[in-house]
């Protein structure tokens, strides 16, 4: 397993198609670096120049490093609200969103007495997932570099329970309100593969990233939004950190090792 913004973790095949074309890696994202800062100095207003080593780049970026990277399993970084039952089955096995799994979650609560029969049926018919379910279904999402539990992009998911299919449009402020009262916030460490759609290619720029940065370049991972799919069954939950642990706070600050100068 390895982490896409930390190349210490790289593999032996992977660090090795990155050295034998890190002169390119280096040219290409300093290049990179000085376009935009002429970009964004300019005066008067001239357009983002295109890089002299995209075309060489991206063709070693699709044909050398992308297939490697489809071979490869990597941590990722899921953050969610669960309660303790939830958590327990997630690691027993990793189940994608869905309209039908969002149905079940809600059962799950009124059977606990956390909500009525009429809150759990408000939540289910305001659900994104009602029309939106084609492009929501299936899915676990995930990010590749990790992110502290107060970064804006991740805390409204650990703030409410049921995530963006249970609050986003929910309309009712008092029902939304009570979703954030129980459950815990959690961090979850997943170990999966790269096989889904373009997800090789989508981790690959995380790489390269990293790479230039350890070349020299003022260049920062950001890493991408990851959607297991299709490799969801191969997938293990490997980690949880749960609001009011030590390590929960302490994820993208000092964990895992060395994460702020590898990511910053």
């Amino acid at each position: 397993m390895i982490d896409l913004w930390n190349p210490n973790t790289f593999s032996v095949e992977l660090q090795r198609t990155l050295t034998a074309e890190s002169q390119l890696i280096f040219d290409y994202h300093s290049e990179a670096c000085r376009l935009m800062d002429e970009h964004l100095n300019s005066s008067p207003y001239q357009s983002l120049k295109p890089n002299r080593f995209s075309s060489y780049y991206l063709w070693f970026q699709e044909h050398d490093l992308t297939p490697i990277l489809a071979e490869a399993r990597i941590r990722t970084w899921h953050y969610a609200r669960l309660l303790d039952h939830e958590v327990d089955e997630m690691q027993q096995r990793l189940i994608p969103s869905s309209l039908e799994f969002l149905q079940k979650r809600l059962h799950d609560l009124v059977a606990k007495e956390l909500l009525s029969e009429e809150e759990a049926d408000k939540v289910f018919q305001e659900s994104p997932f009602q029309s939106q379910e084609d492009i929501r279904s299936g899915r676990l999402w995930t990010v590749t570099v990790p992110l502290h539990h107060s970064d804006g992009g991740v805390s409204p998911l650990l703030g409410s329970w049921g995530g963006e299919s249970a609050y986003f449009w929910l309309s009712d402020k008092t029902l939304a309100a009570k979703l954030k009262s129980f459950g815990l916030s959690r961090i979850l460490e997943i170990e999966a593969a790269l096989l889904d759609g373009l997800n090789a290619f989508s981790a690959s720029n995380t790489v390269l990233e990293a790479w230039a940065k350890k070349l020299g370049v003022s260049v920062v991972p950001t890493g991408c939004d990851l959607a297991i799919t299709n490799c969801l069954g191969t997938a293990k939950l490997v980690r949880v950190h749960t609001e009011g642990e030590s390590t929960f706070d302490a994820v993208a600050k000092t964990y895992p090792e060395s994460v702020v100068e590898k990511i910053t």
